[in-house]
């Protein structure tokens, strides 16, 4: 690997571990926020600013926004899995579970999006990434204390859950558009189409929130979960997508529970304990494992040795 390429490289994991850090401070904050907001009544507002202020970006670096007919159906699939469907799901989950449990089972889309890309071969997924994704998810597990009796399971873990699904989809759907549209553009078509799907169910709690429960904290919230966790995030993801494939880049989602649990600690004062700090560690090790290993077949290797050992 040249020095010119190692750079370039350097630059893309640094993005992306600015993604991670938004998105774990992001489900922190508008955990807080839920107190005072209808969940529809936030991501219906906070879409419709967002999607503004992305054509704007658009305008303003002239990003061209042209549509290919035969794309629209997998467009409208981007905005379905990574923001109309996927808010829905999201953010009710987040409403009736903790912001250390939404973190958590959203790192299950990194493993379903591996899954999805091996089934539809579209990526080659070595078993030695498996093997640093098992790693990865068994300290997460960790962290948030399924071994340590404090795991319980809720609707909106189901929910959580459900929304990985949905965005494991978005990482596959992006990565075959990628090719003809730029990180900017995608977000701004597929955003579209996502506010297009969050505002009927939006509209009727925008309508019924209590205004006079919003403070300036929140709506100061309210502004960085428009203008960072997408506009400013979602084109380095896809960037990284286009650069690294969907299945790598996706890894890089297990590091949100960890930082969500960090910044719990440091925002809400939230105590942190043994287990969530092995747990912590545990998952840094398998996402090094899984980048470390990425070209490597455990399999290969170990009939190799078997070989060697019946010479």
């Amino acid at each position: 690997m040249t020095s010119h390429v190692a750079s370039r490289r350097l630059v893309i994991y640094l993005g992306l571990i600015y993604v991670v850090s938004v998105w774990a401070l992001n489900t922190v904050a508008v955990k807080f926020v839920l107190a005072a907001w209808l969940p529809l009544a936030f991501t219906g507002l906070r879409f419709l600013a967002m999607t503004a202020l992305a054509f704007a970006l658009a305008r303003a670096i002239g990003e061209p926004l042209r549509i290919v007919r035969s794309d629209i159906p997998l467009l409208i699939g981007c905005g379905a899995c990574g923001y109309g469907v996927y808010q829905y799901l999201w953010v009710f989950g987040l409403a009736h579970t903790t912001a250390f449990a939404s973190a958590l089972l959203a790192t299950l889309s990194p493993v379903m999006t591996l899954a999805i890309v091996a089934l539809r071969g579209h990526e080659r997924v070595r078993s030695g990434r498996w093997a640093g994704a098992a790693i990865a998810l068994f300290g997460v597990a960790i962290f948030e204390g399924a071994f340590a009796g404090h795991a319980t399971f809720r609707i909106g873990d189901a929910l959580t859950l459900a929304s990985a699904a949905v965005f494991a989809l978005f990482n596959v759907f992006s990565a075959r558009l990628l090719d003809r549209y730029t990180p900017i553009s995608l977000v701004v078509i597929s955003l579209t189409f996502g506010t297009l799907m969050i505002l009927p169910g939006a509209i009727p709690q925008m309508i019924a929130q209590d205004w006079s429960k919003v403070t300036p904290l929140d709506w100061g919230i309210f502004a960085y979960a428009v203008v960072f966790p997408i506009v400013l995030t979602y084109p380095v993801w896809s960037y990284g997508i286009s650069q690294l494939g969907a299945g790598r880049t996706s890894l890089f989602q297990f590091g949100v529970p960890i930082l969500a649990g960090l910044l719990s600690v440091l925002l809400l004062r939230t105590p942190i304990e043994a287990h969530q700090i092995a747990g912590a560690a545990i998952c840094i090790f398998g996402m090094a494992v899984s980048q470390a290993l990425g070209k490597t077949s455990l399999t290969a290797i170990w009939a190799q040795r078997t070989q060697g050992m019946e010479r």
